[in-house]
């Protein structure tokens, strides 16, 4: 009897991770994510719609076809290509968000086969509070599809100057 208790409380924080997500989801106190292609590459925006700051740290991609890339440096590049290999490295954050703002997130670009165009992509967003407080961590999700995905790649393509040799 008291051992079911006891499995039954390691259920307990997931439980109430699920419900806090559940709670800033319907509340609208939850980052809003939205994919972008204005400034010559797809980026993934953050949106902090809450009063506080919060901190973005982790981001990935299920199934693992995008990389994520806090800034432009080569040194962020491979560690968004490692980090989408080896699954994220949660020892540094990607980005801090004030209120009302949003943080861009590059989008490595990738290459994506022709027979995956109907497959979703789930992208989570880790992030806290900058306030450590009990429940101050949450994620959010979205998905896109590899049709999306290559649809913004064509779109980035058209915006940039191309070559002509003559």
């Amino acid at each position: 009897m008291i051992g079911e208790w006891l499995g039954l409380s390691k259920l307990l924080p997931g439980a109430a991770s699920a419900t806090k997500a559940v709670y800033d989801r319907v509340i609208g106190k939850s980052p809003r994510l939205n994919f972008d292609t204005t400034s010559g590459g797809i980026e993934l925006h953050v949106f902090n719609t809450r009063e506080e700051t919060i901190i973005v740290e982790t981001i990935q991609a299920s199934p693992p076809l995008l990389a994520f890339s806090e800034g432009a440096a080569l040194r962020d590049t491979i560690r968004a290509a490692s980090d989408q290999v080896r699954g994220p490295n949660a020892n540094r954050a990607i980005a801090v968000v004030s209120p009302g703002e949003k943080a861009k997130i590059r989008i490595l670009r990738t290459k994506l086969d022709d027979n995956q165009l109907d497959l979703l992509i789930r992208v989570t967003v880790s992030w806290r509070t900058a306030r450590r407080r009990p429940f101050s961590q949450s994620s959010i999700s979205i998905r896109t599809s590899v049709r999306d995905i290559r649809d913004l790649l064509v779109e980035v393509d058209r915006k940039q100057p191309g070559l002509v040799i003559a």
